[in-house]
């Protein structure tokens, strides 16, 4: 069945003159689900390689949610999508919620980053994905990343961070904005410093979310901070009386519940959350490692982990455990544009990444880091600049905010990331894990200072009073 698109007037639009791009109406989609938004779209050409502009171009979307209100303030927000590899007009469908105050009274535009959604993704039609359902195969990674190359009409060394940016900014530039505000949630967090860096005379103000320092080499700490993650939501589980009276070992149950499947893998068969059929899995420690990693992205899904944990060791039922995990991993794979992903991951980090780091005593272990160095010695490389490790520095005003038990941004990150930020105001929130901005606390506050363009007078007391997710005590949910 068709959807019909609500028309926006197009006298909505806030552009200036000088805009010469054409929009229409569009609706966006988040893939798969069946969420979709409002927007006006267009497209805008770049050349694919920057240093010969006469050559092979590339088309990139950019979507625009127009400012709600009477009145419509010059400077937008652009908003960066994180990832590697999400595209941020499909992101928009998640956090239109999130930033409807804002949106008021500013449109919010939307780029997909080069290699993303509908600017010219870098997509691997393969079996890439991370998937419970299947043993980790690095032959078949191997395999499947050489093939995702070969299939590829675009040159993969073209879609690094900078280059994007670059991209970015010849869209401020066509659509008339003199000055922005600039938003990014995760690795969208990198793109937005590098964008700051590269044109800081355009920056109004910076939202950072979930921050990735510039010195961090993406993938290196994947291991260890998920560890540290899991340790502070059982710490805070043996600081509930509930949580700690129904399960008053959860560091030893988790490493016996390890040690059993590395001895060990568990054949099990479930009912698939999403498809409703059964399905048979095979359950390793690799895999649980995979599990344990998404259903840490969220407080809420935090809060299961010690009942799942329990009952897996006492009755030996992991299906539980995988179901839950399947559901947060549901659709992500056709979020992310595994090329793309890719080409960051592999011109940006992987030259300065220790493979040689030996993480066997995580609960990922060094997967993740064997996984890098595979693909990336079959992946080209992009050029980078030599100081786009090197800690960005401004005066421009930054608000950077963190989840005290993100499992891949901890706040120590975005504590890093502020040091040479003189004008800027981190704040970590209590119990929280990735992408914190949709928190309603962090929400108003991150209204307040881009209406205010600074972090200076804002009412930051709600901070002390955000909580973690409760934690669940049986099947039917948390203590009344």
């Amino acid at each position: 069945m068709m959807l019909a698109i609500t028309a926006l007037p197009a006298s909505v639009l806030a552009l200036p003159d000088s805009n010469q791009i054409e929009f229409s109406n569009c609706s966006l989609a988040l893939p798969g689900t069946n969420l979709t938004a409002n927007a006006r779209c267009g497209t805008f050409d770049v050349a694919e390689d920057p240093a010969d502009p006469s050559g092979k171009k590339i088309s990139l979307k950019v979507a625009i949610a127009p400012a709600t209100g009477k009145s419509t303030e010059p400077d937008p927000v652009f908003f960066f999508a994180g990832g590697p590899g999400q595209a941020a007009s499909e992101t928009w469908v998640m956090i239109q919620s999130t930033l409807r105050k804002i949106r008021k009274s500013r449109d919010i535009v939307m780029i997909d980053q080069r290699g993303t959604g509908g600017s010219n993704k870098l997509a691997c039609e393969t079996e890439l994905e991370e998937d419970l359902n299947q043993e980790i195969d690095l032959d078949l990674i191997r395999e499947e990343t050489e093939k995702c190359l070969a299939a590829l009409e675009s040159d993969p060394r073209f879609y690094t961070t900078s280059i994007a940016m670059g991209d970015y900014d010849q869209v401020r530039q066509a659509m008339g904005y003199d000055k922005i505000n600039i938003m990014g949630v995760s690795y969208g967090t990198r793109a937005a410093q590098v964008y700051l860096r590269l044109f800081p005379e355009t920056v109004r103000s910076v939202t950072l979310d979930s921050v990735v320092p510039m010195q961090l080499a993406l993938g290196q700490e994947h291991a260890p901070m998920l560890d540290l993650s899991v340790q502070t939501v059982l710490a805070n589980c043996a600081g509930d009386e509930s949580c700690h009276a129904l399960f008053p070992h959860q560091a030893e149950d988790l490493a016996a519940l390890f040690a059993q499947l590395r001895e060990e893998p568990q054949q099990i068969t479930i009912i698939n959350p999403v498809t409703g059929q059964p399905q048979k899995m095979l359950i390793s420690a690799d895999t649980l490692g995979v599990a344990l990693r998404f259903l840490s992205y969220a407080s809420e899904t935090q809060a299961l982990i010690p009942l799942l944990v329990h009952e897996a060791l006492t009755t030996g039922d992991l299906s539980r455990l995988a179901s839950q995990a399947i559901l947060v991993m549901t659709g992500l794979h056709e979020m992310l544009a595994k090329g793309m992903e890719l080409s960051v991951m592999c011109s940006e980090d992987f030259p300065v990444i220790d493979v040689s780091a030996d993480y066997s005593d995580t609960l990922m272990g060094n997967l993740f880091l064997e996984i890098i160095d595979l693909q990336c010695n079959v992946w080209p490389h992009g050029e980078v600049p030599a100081d786009f490790h090197q800690p960005v520095v401004s005066d421009v005003p930054v608000l950077l905010m963190s989840g005290e038990r993100d499992p891949v941004t901890p706040p120590h990150y975005a504590a890093q990331t502020a040091e040479t930020f003189s004008n800027s105001l981190n704040l970590v929130a209590r119990g929280q894990a990735h992408s914190v901005m949709k928190n309603t606390c962090l929400r108003e506050i991150t209204t307040a200072f881009i209406e205010k363009g600074s972090v200076e007078g804002l009412d930051t007391s709600c901070v002390e009073k955000i909580l973690p997710a409760p934690f669940f005590t049986s099947l039917l949910g948390p203590d009344p």
